[in-house]
């Protein structure tokens, strides 16, 4: 982690929990924003996306507290409501706290606890934080800086919906929202002045973006594991094109608000016949096929969800990958996301130029490392703990 920006000690834990959690093979988001009703309640410190198996997949969170006296107890009982709130299937509480006693209350609710024992044993690790990613601090300061220059905050909010899309409804939503945002934040880094910070930070959040459009379609796809090829690809088309929509509690929705058109409206059903066939239009016009086409290729070959960590390690990459700078399969997808987006490959390509002399690994070759990372991980954490993914 570059140390420019200056961070404080729970932040810098954070990363490097992050850090940790990357090289066993997890999708990793930081700081994602959770509202209800339109409240901003709190962030997930840790939100973690990972697949045990090629027919199984869990979402996790982690909370964490760095303090000379952290209320672990409290803070257990907090991530445990949390975690039903968020309907995830598991947590992790990451304290300073080193009382024994801690273990066994986790256990009582279902969670796994990292004491202050494991999280020594992880920050004297030489191999654990990645000297080429910044994180989230630098990130939020870039993007600041760029807002600033524009008198506005468009970039922050746009990394706050993008964000905030995973603990709102992971899968068909958040899949939605993030194809929006990446749409957006395409579109935006073409219009900035080519290789200005302003088009770097927008290809920034839209590698992000796009990262976690493949996390919700790989997740998507689960619910079609031993169905056939055409099967699954008419799932996440669906889930493209339709998004909330597309479940049941979705079309329970629609059905209500069609028969309030109807009983409420002027014109009565044929008013919400109208509506309802307009609907239905302007979801047949979403170019829904060239993202599931391309998603389908990469499920066929067991890389969607590669291509997700690749994403998300470009994004947070010190030397920003270009769209050439990338692997093979996830350009695939990125120029299948940038057709949906309707945003010029070529433009999208020369929109930043990659860092001159670098020294810097490519993003490709650092999620070549996670991936082996995620087979060779030691457990640094004590015998007694469960090691994550287990």
């Amino acid at each position: 982690m570059n140390d420019k920006v200056q961070t404080p000690k729970g932040a810098v834990l954070e990363e490097v929990l992050r850090a940790y959690f990357l090289r066993a093979g997890f999708f990793v988001i930081r700081g994602v924003p959770f509202r209800f009703a339109d409240e901003d309640l709190t962030d997930v410190d840790l939100w973690l996306y990972e697949r045990p198996t090629g027919t199984s997949r869990r979402v996790q969170i982690c909370d964490i507290k760095y303090k000379q006296r952290p209320k672990a107890v409290e803070r257990i009982f907090w991530t445990s409501g949390l975690a039903d709130a968020l309907d995830v299937d598991g947590a992790y509480v990451a304290t300073t706290d080193k009382r024994k006693n801690l273990r066994s209350m986790a256990e009582k609710l279902d969670l796994q606890l990292i004491d202050g024992t494991d999280i020594q044993r992880i920050q004297n690790s030489q191999a654990v934080l990645y000297p080429e990613r910044m994180g989230d601090e630098q990130l939020i300061a870039e993007l600041q800086a760029v807002d600033k220059s524009f008198r506005n905050k468009n970039l922050q909010e746009a990394r706050f919906d993008i964000l905030s899309s995973l603990s709102e409804g992971f899968g068909a939503p958040s899949a939605v929202r993030a194809l929006e945002g990446f749409s957006r934040l395409a579109a935006a880094a073409v219009a900035y002045h080519p290789d200005s910070q302003a088009a770097r930070s927008a290809g920034r959040l839209a590698y992000l973006a796009g990262a976690i459009a493949c996390q919700s379609l790989d997740y998507v796809s689960v619910g079609a594991a031993f169905r056939t090829i055409d099967e699954r690809r008419d799932l996440i088309l669906r889930a493209v094109r339709l998004g909330a929509l597309g479940n049941d509690d979705g079309q329970q929705t629609l059905r209500l608000a069609m028969a309030l058109v109807e009983k409420y409206a002027p014109g009565g059903r044929g008013t919400a016949m109208a509506v309802e066939a307009g609907l239905k239009r302007d979801l047949d016009q979403i170019p829904a096929e060239i993202v599931a086409d391309q998603a389908v290729r990469l499920l066929k070959s067991d890389q969607l969800f590669v291509t997700g960590r690749e994403l998300e390690m470009a994004s947070y990459h010190i030397a920003l990958p270009t769209f050439d700078g990338l692997s093979v399969q996830t350009k695939s997808m990125l120029g299948a996301l940038l057709d949906y987006a309707n945003v010029d490959r070529q433009r999208f390509a020369n929109a930043w130029k990659s860092t001159s002399g670098a020294t810097i690994a490519s993003a490709q070759a650092m999620t070549e490392q996670v991936e082996k990372d995620a087979l060779e991980q030691p457990n640094l954490f004590g015998n007694d703990v469960r090691p994550p993914g287990t």
